[in-house]
């Protein structure tokens, strides 16, 4: 689909979609927002930094794209890089497109390597992001509380809109890994914010219904048993909320491979963890979940990975915030990609 395809969607549904409460624009106090790396953001305690790349045009309302990079590769990768997503060329899709800057890079876009790869700290099951509770008693306190990571992305992306005219109905973030574990995070607590998301081989960190933690292979076991249902899990609140929304997710799966090694040992299977978010989104009645597999593994997806960026974000940007369920309508996905309303059927 061509720019000027998707910028014609893009109004067509605008003038469609119904009002939604108008969000409220603002920076921390002296704060300067610009294009490019934008650091020493003050949140919550801490100095972060966001890469902000805008479209050309900047006449109309901006839909929102903010990407998120996994454990292994840096914000300007997952930004610039084909093979790590190359999301920046969303901006020529009309997107504003926003790139997080991971805490642990200490304000670096290039940031990466062993500072950000291992057990999180302070209640955090993992990093780079802080995306999921731990499962000892230190991990309680973000049970009710969505972190530092999922609160920044909103105060980022409002201060944004200080500068930049945004469309409130289409903000989206998506990402890959503990990238797309964050996405799980932020749409489970901020659904009154985001308009949808797109969690790339996220974790769901699955736990038992009372909310108490599951190793690794008794998680596994326990989706595998019951591959249908609703299942509780760190990565969001406990109990997961009873609904959210309106909004659209599309989880992706990247088949049989998609796999995370520590080392010598598996310590991720995304194969149960996109089953688990696939079912709970989807039981939700104000929200539109498209499930899509594919083959390239652990990893952004690799197969005409441009088109499916933009086949994923127009497809997002179709159903604006506010949108009845009954009128999306899924369109085919590149080559590459099975993609289905609903949860995953092809898993188990």
């Amino acid at each position: 689909m061509t720019p000027l395809k998707i910028a014609a969607l893009l109004m067509g549904l605008a003038a469609a979609a119904p009002a939604v409460a108008a969000t409220k624009y603002e920076c921390p106090d002296g704060y300067q927002v610009k294009e490019g790396l934008n650091v020493d953001f003050p949140h919550k305690g801490e100095k972060r930094a966001f890469v902000v790349v805008p479209p050309k045009d900047l006449s109309k309302p901006l839909p929102v794209w903010v990407p998120l990079t996994g454990t292994v590769e840096s914000t300007n990768a997952n930004l610039n890089v084909p093979r790590s997503g190359a999301n920046a060329k969303l901006a020529d899709a009309g997107f504003m497109v926003v790139g997080a800057v991971r805490q642990c890079s200490n304000q670096d876009p290039n940031g990466s390597g062993p500072v950000c790869n291992g057990p999180g700290a302070n209640g955090w099951n993992w990093k780079p992001w802080r995306e999921g509770r731990s499962s000892g008693a230190d991990g309680d306190k973000w049970k009710q509380d969505e972190g530092p990571d999922s609160s920044f992305l909103v105060a980022a992306l409002k201060c944004v809109g200080t500068k930049y005219k945004l469309d409130d109905r289409r903000f989206y973030v998506g990402g890959i890994s503990s990238g797309g574990t964050l996405t799980n995070r932020a749409l489970l607590f901020r659904s009154d914010f985001w308009a949808g998301g797109m969690p790339i081989s996220g974790e769901w960190y699955v736990s038992q219904d009372d909310g108490k933690a599951l190793s690794f292979d008794a998680a596994r076991t326990a989706v595998a048993a019951a591959p249908t249902k609703i299942h509780q899990g760190r990565v969001g609140p406990y109990p997961l909320p009873r609904s959210v929304g309106p909004m659209i997710v599309l989880t992706v799966w990247g088949g049989e491979r998609d796999l995370w090694n520590c080392g010598t040992v598996l310590c991720s299977d995304y194969r149960p963890t996109t089953q688990a978010g696939s079912n709970y989104f989807s039981a939700q009645k104000n929200v539109v979940h498209v499930a899509c597999s594919a083959t390239h593994g652990h990893m952004w997806p690799q197969v005409n990975t441009d088109a499916f960026n933009r086949w994923a974000l127009t497809t997002m940007a179709s159903y604006p915030k506010g949108s009845k369920p009954s009128a999306f309508k899924l369109t085919a996905p590149p080559e590459g990609y099975k993609c289905q309303l609903g949860p995953f059927t092809d898993h188990y």
